[in-house]
């Protein structure tokens, strides 16, 4: 998440308040002061808006005497997985306040320390502008995804997928990483923190031009490989993808093509807009998976309203699904809900031989993690191509 809303300088924030007066006198002066405020009055549309406008820090009130909304505007925050930063303030006890910062921390949020009210405007000036400039370094080892684009540091690695039932490898993933000179090979949640839309946009089309040209690789060493990479669909709407595929493809009549995994809740906000661009990316060999499904809210509607290759199954429920039934009987579902429409069942995560085995007897289609197979650079997966090649001649 970013801190700028659209092509704005001014760093942005929603405030969460059920009292009025104190809501808007707030932002009013804040607004005064440079910065961009998107009021509510409770928790209802924290999450639809988060996901739109990319805010870089929340204030979140806790009324005392409702302390539930605030527990749902943190659990909203989390389902759409707002990686900016939490300010909680009230009008009730310290201790209260810490508890629920509590809360937000096992939400995997990144929360500040609680004030209590009253609070002065400066203090939330204060407290945005440092999130600004501060915290977006300070969080990603110093590393912004700005400077990585500019210096070049950006790479990608493959991460294998896995045919279950023939065991052999069909395709990879790309996933990105920052090759810094000091601090190593770093994650994405260590640089994508204060990005904003347009570097994210710049992000997303190097990965599907590195898509396009390692899947040409592949096919030179003759094998076809269907390469996916991860991309949100906002950015699937903005980038010139058919355009990009004829620029990069493989110049051959039979090709694997491109699969853009997006996740599943961003889908269901703007499935509309996407079933019109669908019909010229399926012209152009690029598939449609939908990613973290059964996380969070499951919108079994999409499957209706889009054709969807492959449906990937969040790693929350493919973990410990040998040991734990509620796990299992989801897979389960979903593997022939999957089926049902057509689609192909991914398991995402698998980390054990247990999970393994039972995916498999559930009739999963494709495996994908580190017991399989870890992120790894082009040559390694060249390697893992000679191998099976060798095998089958």
């Amino acid at each position: 998440m970013n801190m700028t809303a659209g092509r704005s300088e001014n760093p942005l924030c929603f405030l969460m308040d059920e009292e009025f007066v104190f809501r808007q006198d707030l932002a009013k002066q804040l607004r005064r002061d440079g910065v961009d405020v998107v009021e509510f009055s409770d928790s209802s549309r924290i999450m639809d808006m988060a996901d739109d406008q990319n805010p870089g820090i929340v204030f979140v009130n806790l009324n005392g005497a409702a302390p539930h909304e605030c527990v749902r505007a943190l659990f909203a925050l989390k389902e759409c997985e707002y990686s900016g930063v939490v300010q909680l303030f009230g009008r009730c006890e310290m201790t209260l306040l810490e508890s629920l910062n509590t809360v937000g921390t096992d939400c995997s949020l990144t929360m500040l320390p609680p004030i209590q009210k009253p609070i002065k405007a400066a203090t939330i000036h204060k407290i945005i502008f440092d999130q600004k400039y501060n915290t977006a370094s300070t969080s990603s080892g110093g590393v912004l995804l700005s400077d990585a684009l500019l210096k070049n540091l950006v790479k990608f690695l493959y991460q294998p997928k896995f045919d279950l039932k023939t065991n052999t490898m069909i395709g990879v993933e790309v996933v990105a990483r920052v090759a810094h000179p000091k601090l190593g090979l770093l994650t994405p949640d260590q640089f994508l923190k204060g990005a904003d839309e347009d570097d994210l946009l710049k992000l997303s089309r190097l990965a599907l031009v590195n898509a396009l040209t390692s899947s040409a690789h592949f096919h030179e060493l003759g094998i076809s490989l269907l390469v996916a990479i991860n991309i949100n669909v906002e950015n699937l709407l903005k980038l010139a993808i058919s355009d990009l595929v004829l620029m990069h493809r493989p110049q051959c009549s039979v090709w694997a093509g491109i699969l853009l995994e997006v996740p599943e809740r961003q889908v269901v906000n703007k499935i509309e807009r996407l079933k019109v661009r669908l019909p010229k990316l399926q012209q152009s060999g690029v598939s449609i998976a939908i990613d973290n499904f059964g996380r969070g809210s499951t919108h079994l509607h999409i499957l209706n309203q889009i054709p969807v290759s492959e449906i990937k199954l969040d790693r929350s429920l493919v973990q410990e699904c040998a040991t734990n039934t509620g796990n299992a009987n989801i897979c389960k579902t979903f593997i022939q809900m999957a089926h049902n429409f057509g689609s192909r069942a991914v398991a995402v995560g698998i980390s054990t031989d247990a999970d393994l085995r039972t995916l498999c007897g559930f009739d999963c289609d494709i495996g994908q993690g580190f017991l399989l197979g870890k992120p790894m650079g082009r040559q390694a997966i060249d390697t893992l191509i000679a191998s099976f090649k060798s095998r089958i001649t």
